[in-house]
C-alpha cells in the first residue's frame, strides 16, 4: 500500500510538472504565437477570397495636410484583403502628422478603407529665431512650410507667445474694430502684450484686466482718435490712465506751430 501510493504521488508530481513546463517550453520557442498568426493570416486570406478586398480609399476633410504624407502613413495596396489593415493603428499614425488634430478611420464592406480628417486650423504666424511657423487654436505649432497661403494671419513674437496667443486672440475677437486693425501681437516678458495696429501703432496693454483696456481702446477706434499718422504709442497698462506718443510726423508738424506763434 506504501509503494502504490508513493508511485501514484510521483507520476502526479511528473504530470503536474510537464502540464507547466510543456506550455511554457511551446511559449518560449513561439509556437502558439507562429500557430496563432497562421490562424490569423489564413482567416483574412479567406476574407479576401470571398470578395473583402481593397479597392477604394475614402479621404474626408483634407484642405492642407500633405497629401504625400498621408499616403506614406495609410500605405494599401489596391486588391489586399480588407481585413489586412488596422484601422486604430492608421488612425494613431495619421494623428502623428502635425497638421491632423483628429482622425477617424473605418472598414466599409466590401472593400473600402474610410478615412475622417479634422485639421489644425492656423490662428497666427510665431516668428521665431528668423523663422516662421503657424500655430493653431490650441497654441500648438503645425508648420513652417509652404506659409503663403496664410500671410494674412497675425503675426505673434515671443518665446512663448504661442501658448498665450489663443487667450488674447479669441479676446480680440469681442472687438472686431481692433481686430480687423491688428497685425503683430509681440509679448512683453512673459507677462503682457503689446499690439501693432496698422503696421505703425503700438499699444501697451497692462499684465492684468486686458479686456478693460480693450475696452478702452475700441472707443478710442470708434471716436477715430487713433490716427496712425497723428499717434504712434498708445499705453494702456495703468488702468484709468491713458498716454499717448505723437508720431514723428506730428511731431515736427506741432514743433513748426510752436515755432509759428
Amino acid at each position: 500500500m506504501r509503494r502504490f501510493w508513493s508511485n501514484s504521488l510521483m507520476k502526479m508530481a511528473i504530470i503536474g510538472a510537464i502540464s507547466l513546463i510543456f506550455p511554457a517550453l511551446l511559449w518560449w520557442t513561439g509556437y502558439p504565437q507562429r500557430f496563432g498568426n497562421f490562424v490569423s493570416h489564413s482567416a483574412i486570406a479567406a476574407t479576401g477570397r470571398m470578395g473583402l478586398r481593397l479597392s477604394d480609399v475614402l479621404v474626408e476633410g483634407r484642405q492642407n495636410a500633405p497629401i504625400e504624407k498621408i499616403l506614406r502613413v495609410v500605405n494599401v495596396r489596391q486588391g489586399d484583403p480588407l481585413l489586412v489593415y488596422d484601422p486604430y493603428v492608421i488612425k494613431k499614425q495619421l494623428e502623428e502628422i502635425s497638421w491632423i488634430r483628429q482622425a477617424t478611420v473605418k472598414r466599409q464592406l466590401p472593400g473600402i478603407i474610410y478615412i475622417q480628417l479634422y485639421e489644425r486650423q492656423p490662428v497666427a504666424l510665431w516668428q521665431h529665431q528668423q523663422k516662421h511657423y503657424l500655430v493653431d487654436e490650441q497654441g500648438v505649432i503645425i508648420s513652417s512650410d509652404n506659409l503663403q497661403a496664410f500671410d494674412k494671419l497675425p503675426l505673434i513674437v515671443g518665446g512663448d507667445a504661442p501658448v498665450h496667443a489663443p487667450h488674447i486672440l479669441r479676446l480680440l475677437e469681442k472687438f472686431p474694430d481692433v481686430r480687423k486693425r491688428l497685425t503683430a501681437l509681440v509679448r512683453v516678458g512673459g507677462r503682457r502684450w503689446d499690439l501693432h495696429l496698422d503696421k505703425s501703432l503700438q499699444v501697451k496693454l497692462p499684465e492684468t484686466k486686458v479686456e478693460d483696456a480693450l475696452v478702452r481702446l475700441a472707443l478710442l477706434i470708434q471716436q477715430k482718435k487713433l490716427n496712425p499718422s497723428e499717434v504712434s504709442v498708445v499705453d494702456l497698462r495703468v488702468q484709468n490712465q491713458m498716454v499717448m506718443r505723437l508720431s514723428p510726423t506730428a511731431a515736427v508738424r506741432l514743433k513748426g506751430k510752436g515755432k509759428e506763434t
